[in-house]
């Protein structure tokens, strides 16, 4: 019995109360994307293994969930939403006008590399920008990102997959010695390279590459984009941070949250990606961990009230018909109504005292 009741490691039953809390946060997060004209889509939760198995562009095999269909294909349940709504943008909505803006809620299943293995189910809200490659779109999905944590209730964030991201300085140097000293030593600063904008003109005194002088001219245009949106003097720069899924090409960002140890939201720009599929458009995503966003708010002091009806309807016997249809009334009413059976009065207002309903009836 005990076995019968156990679940998959790094997945995770969602109580009453914390899904409730999470349908509140779909709904506002739904109606933001929407007021920014993005369009909801759902896509599969398996996909073939394939499209996920490139390392250059997607996620290490050991990373990855997998099965087989019944042709002995291998199949992966997808472990985010941006490399299907490329597949999705190159597929079905080929002739669709550019830009596509696209959004999603659904969830991603991921091995996890840390010790919050319980998080490897990630129920995410994402929007995916494709068809738009200036420094604008960068711009609209960072500050809509502050926007989706705002609307979520986090009070306090900041904006800022390998040895670089974490700062294994030791690493680096074992890892680049066979390239040379002077490469070495260049790449070696990247890890120290944060902080406000001026490390942007340090940045510039390590190279003459046009395509990094490309790249740092394009960050220094988001940040002035975002100071146009109004906000940008918040943000903390990384030149040194990467993200895990290989298919990343430009600006990449992330946002945290004090008193969790994850990442809360990410995203960047994946130019190479719809390419891929056969669609060679620009694109730039985020998407957000709603189930860490929950996590953050309880840790902000929010307490998640139980779902209870609005009404609870008892009767005496032989008078089943009657409180049917006063529950269907207050149904019409807009009111959440449950019957309860072979209950007395006196245990329907306790009931109420106990907080099991916000208001009683007892039709007699």
């Amino acid at each position: 019995m005990h076995q019968l009741l156990q679940i998959p490691g790094g997945m995770q039953d969602t109580l009453p109360a914390e899904c409730q809390a999470k349908r509140k946060l779909e709904y506002r997060l739904r109606e933001l994307f929407r007021s920014w004209g993005y369009s909801e889509i759902e896509t599969p939760v398996l996909e073939y293994y394939e499209t996920l198995s490139d390392e250059t562009w997607g996620y290490r095999p050991e990373h990855v969930w997998k099965t087989f269909d019944r042709d002995g294909r291998i199949l992966a349940i997808r472990p985010e939403t941006t490399m299907p709504s490329a597949r999705l943008a190159a597929g079905r909505l080929r002739d669709v006008p550019l830009p596509l803006r696209l959004c999603y809620l659904q969830n991603g299943c991921l091995y996890e590399k840390d010790t919050l293995s319980m998080l490897s189910e990630r129920p995410q809200a994402g929007v995916e920008l494709m068809g738009e490659a200036g420094p604008e779109a960068d711009a609209e999905a960072i500050y809509l990102a502050v926007e989706t944590l705002r609307s979520c209730g986090i009070s306090s964030f900041s904006l800022i997959r390998s040895l670089i991201d974490e700062k294994n300085a030791l690493g680096i140097q074992l890892a680049l010695k066979k390239h040379g000293e002077e490469l070495a030593g260049k790449i070696m600063q990247l890890p120290r390279l944060y902080g406000g904008e001026e490390v942007i003109e340090k940045a510039l005194k390590l190279t003459s590459h046009p395509r990094c002088l490309r790249a740092l001219k394009n960050l220094r245009d988001v940040i002035r984009m975002l100071r146009d949106f109004g906000y940008g003097d918040e943000i903390f720069l990384d030149l040194g941070m990467a993200q895990e899924a290989g298919y990343y090409s430009g600006t990449v960002f992330r946002f945290q949250t004090p008193g969790v140890g994850q990442v809360l939201l990410s995203g960047g720009r994946y130019d190479g990606l719809p390419g891929r599929f056969g669609r060679d458009v620009p694109a730039v995503g985020f998407a957000i961990n709603l189930k860490l966003c929950l996590i953050a708010l309880e840790r902000q002091g929010t307490v998640f009230q139980e779902p209870v009806p609005d009404l609870e309807i008892g009767f005496a016997p032989g008078r089943l018909r009657q409180a049917s249809e006063a529950a269907r009334q207050a149904r019409l009413e807009g009111l959440s109504v449950s019957l309860v059976y072979d209950a007395e009065k006196i245990a329907m207002e306790e009931r109420k005292k106990r907080g099991l309903c916000r208001d009683f009836r007892y039709v007699e």
